[in-house]
């Protein structure tokens, strides 16, 4: 056995990494680690140069591209034989006809010890060694640390072997699920089931694993909902019907007893029901203190609203929230999104949707919501509500009143204005090191971003001060800050510090499966314009013409600017307050108003483009500052 084979170990099933004797090695840029990556992933055979230069460039090589990978080649085989003469550092990159090959045993790279273990796996099983098949089965998915290949996804861009080795990973996966089942071990099986359900929702074997899971530790109510609910979603998305495998396994569930009924046959694992668009499990950055508080609030109050400006982090929060929350309520969690609601009529039938079975609608088109949610305990989440506030309320009312075991979680700008409501103000991210922590959260959070665009993206001395000027002229918005680090895939970060100056036109990252009012700045922010009656948005303009952090004299002067008497421009100031739009603050000098950079971009916008007049004498706000400034 070669020296390196004791030494070296080699990770592309989750972040792409290597390891000397336990200790990391820096692999150099993505670039470089590009190239061991497609290395490791065709690790059984040799890859032709021409396929790296495609995989590095896209298809629009530089001229001199062959000259650069056989620079990366020789720099990792410095990083990997660090104690090999140069000219003999050909043990795991070695050269192969048109281009190279890595050469390393199964217990060096974790992807060919999975598939070691898989063969193995299924060995046993065949052999009908169950119970060794099974722990098998279980520790080697184990290995696997990321199934949807992140990192791997970020270096190969478009790289036609990564959909292959997903799928291995899949098939793996449902026969250890189907040996799990076979073997009586549902509840053991069923999370890793539930897990691939929700990344593959149309995917019918995943879903009839999950039907016969739930079936088998006894809960056929929940599993007659999920079949409803994909039975749904087959015919919407790709206009077909069940197959004959789930079809199948849902004629299992009805045959299935019914549960006791003190839910003795629950199993401890098992989590309840979450309908409606599914959580991204993502690390909240900076809000471990909010989460806490929201949560305890739910403990004490039935309807919560999380109410911040635009692309403050409420719909994050609500989410992590009602994953927190989930094991309390025996009928899970209804996430409603609203965001493209804006009548009372869209905020119903979006409601049915999630938490209603198909095909169950009132007569008249309007869905008994009291009625169908008597019984369950149950947290409803409203999503982006502030475009139907008046509706929502209305909704909330009624259910609260008619659903005593329903909470209520609602995310808005405007709170609804029920007497029974608890409000929870979310902040944007300190920009500073808070007591205790590393690093400030905001900052933080750019880093996190970062690396999903630059993978040697690291926090330091050297580029702290330019991060820390980018969070700060984004008001710490983590909406705000993740479009800014998106912008690294085209942008230095040196320059990105002048691009926020102009946040609005300038930061525009390219942004898919989100939705519309958080694909960039200008939407997120316009989106609280469509909250803003006619007087309400003159007033909100006016204040362009004022700096961002104001006194009651500044906004005197922007009242003058729309003819406005002194009683009507505070009940404007306080309407701007209740959106979000502004924020009030008390102190020693009085009561003074301050508006986020990003909106007060678009007053100012706005304020050339309407062309209110602000030709009124320019004088001091509390500050000292000139309101013309």
């Amino acid at each position: 056995m070669k020296r390196t084979e004791v030494e070296l170990q080699i990770q592309i099933l989750g972040s792409v990494r290597a390891t000397i004797h336990g200790q990391e090695v820096d692999l150099g840029p993505p670039k470089q680690r590009a190239v061991l990556a497609l290395l490791a992933l065709r690790a059984d055979g040799h890859v032709p140069l021409d396929d790296l230069i495609t995989v590095l460039w896209s298809g629009r090589p530089p001229v001199r591209a062959a000259s650069l990978v056989h620079t990366y080649v020789a720099r990792l085989r410095h990083t990997l034989e660090p104690d090999t003469p140069r000219r003999q550092r050909t043990n795991v990159i070695a050269s192969a006809p048109g281009g190279y090959r890595l050469t390393v045993a199964d217990n060096q790279l974790d992807l060919l010890q999975f598939r070691a273990g898989i063969r193995e796996a299924a060995a046993w099983h065949a052999a009908g060694e169950h119970e060794i098949a099974f722990t098998t089965y279980r520790e080697t998915l184990e290995r696997w640390r990321d199934p949807q290949l992140t990192d791997l996804t970020t270096l190969l861009v478009e790289q036609d072997d990564i959909g292959p080795l997903r799928q291995e990973f899949l098939a793996a996966a449902l026969d250890y699920i189907g040996l799990g089942l076979e073997s009586g071990r549902p509840e053991v099986v069923l999370p890793l089931a539930e897990r691939l359900a929700q990344a593959e929702p149309l995917n019918e074997r995943v879903q009839a694993r999950v039907l016969r899971a739930l079936a088998r530790i006894g809960q056929r109510a929940w599993a007659i909902e999920r079949y409803a609910d994909v039975r749904a979603r087959l015919k919407l998305d790709l206009g077909v019907d069940p197959g004959a495998e789930l079809t199948e396994a849902y004629r299992e569930v009805l045959d299935a007893d019914p549960p006791r009924p003190d839910g003795a046959t629950l199993s401890a694992d098992h989590q309840p029901p979450w309908r409606g668009p599914a959580a991204v499990v993502d690390e909240l950055v900076g809000r471990t203190a909010d989460l806490a508080a929201v949560c305890d609030l739910l403990g004490d109050y039935r309807m919560v609203s999380l109410t911040g400006p635009a692309g403050v982090g409420k719909s994050a929060l609500g989410m992590a929230v009602a994953l927190e929350l989930r094991e309390r309520f025996a009928d899970g969690v209804a996430v409603v999104d609203l965001a493209n609601a804006r009548t009372g009529r869209e905020l119903v039938q979006a409601t049915a949707a999630v938490v209603d079975e198909p095909g169950s609608w009132h007569a008249k088109g309007c869905l008994p919501l009291t009625h169908r949610l008597h019984d369950r305990k149950l947290l409803l989440v409203l999503d982006n509500a502030e475009l139907v506030t008046d509706e929502a309320a209305d909704l909330v009312d009624d259910v609260l009143r008619g659903c005593p075991q329903v909470h209520v979680l609602l995310t808005s700008r405007e709170l609804l204005g029920l007497p029974y409501e608890a409000v929870y103000p979310v902040r944007p991210l300190a920009v500073e090191k808070e007591h205790g922590s590393a690093t400030a959260p905001a900052l933080a959070l750019f880093a996190q971003r970062a690396v999903q665009i630059q993978p040697a993206f690291r926090l330091t001395e050297s580029n702290l001060e330019a991060v820390r000027s980018v969070c700060r002229a984004l008001d710490g918005l983590p909406l705000a800050i993740e479009l800014a680090a998106a912008c690294l895939r085209t942008q230095r970060l040196e320059a990105l510090v002048n691009v926020v100056d102009d946040p609005l036109r300038r930061i525009r990252p390219r942004r898919r499966g989100l939705p519309s009012h958080h694909r960039s700045l200008r939407a997120a922010v316009n989106r609280s314009m469509e909250l803003l009656g006619p007087a309400e948005q003159r007033c909100f303009a006016a204040l362009g013409a004022v700096p961002a952090e104001f006194g009651l004299e500044a906004a005197a002067v922007a009242g003058r600017a729309i003819g406005g008497e002194p009683e009507t421009l505070q009940m404007l100031l306080d309407r701007l307050v209740d959106k979000s739009v502004l924020e009030v603050m008390h102190g020693a000098s009085g009561r003074r108003y301050r508006m986020l950079g990003t909106v007060h971009a678009l007053a100012r916008q706005m304020l050339r483009e309407h062309g209110v007049d602000s030709s009124a004498p320019a004088s001091r706000c509390g500050c000292g500052c000139h309101t013309g400034h």
